[in-house]
């Protein structure tokens, strides 16, 4: 039998924060986005630098107007050359889709908005720790670079490790009835329940 690790990462920089905590309602949009010209769209039009993303799940982090924590900043994965997973803000998502249909005529891209797909954030000093558990992944990475982000798939649940005003974060991605069992799951664990749209 082959194990296959699943590398999972976090911020060697960021701090956790004080309280456990899992905040529901944080306005998350997930798009897919492909095609053969994705990278050139996202170097040229977004301007990323995508030469940091050298392994399938890195991610960088990126603004739609100079603010990385305003709610037209995102995060945006790398899985093949010609295949993107953006998580952003609602406002975010409706800038970039008007954005990317604008652009379409000139690059090779398309993007499916994933209305099936819901997440919640975790935090904390026990955060990393029960994920690393609950979801068998092999602790192997430390982010240094404050822009750069990791998601990793796991069964049902893409999950990712973003710092956020120097505090690490982690995004769970998934759809609605797998995310309500791994919500429980967490408070369950000790994770306190908020509502907020911050992160």
């Amino acid at each position: 039998m082959t194990f296959n690790p699943i590398m999972f990462a976090r911020h060697s920089n960021a701090s956790s924060a004080v309280t456990n905590a899992l905040q529901t309602n944080n306005n998350h949009v997930v798009m897919d986005f492909s095609g053969t010209e994705t990278s050139v769209f996202l170097s040229t039009i977004l301007g990323l630098d995508l030469t940091k993303l050298t392994a399938s799940g890195l991610g960088l982090k990126g603004t739609l107007d100079g603010d990385y924590n305003s709610d037209f900043s995102f995060a945006v994965y790398y899985f093949s050359e010609t295949a993107f997973r953006f998580v952003l803000p609602h406002n975010a998502s409706l800038q970039l889709q008007a954005l990317i249909n604008e652009q379409q005529l000139r690059f090779d891209i398309d993007y499916v908005v994933r209305t099936d797909l819901a997440s919640f954030i975790l935090s904390g000093d026990n955060a990393f720790d029960t994920l690393v558990n609950a979801f068998k992944l092999t602790p192997g990475l430390r982010l240094s670079d404050a822009q750069l982000c990791y998601g990793a798939q796991s069964g049902d649940v893409f999950i990712t490790a973003i710092d956020k005003n120097d505090e690490q974060h982690f995004v769970l991605v998934a759809k609605q009835q797998e995310l309500q069992k791994w919500q429980s799951y967490m408070q369950a664990q000790g994770f306190a329940l908020m509502h907020s749209e911050a992160a």
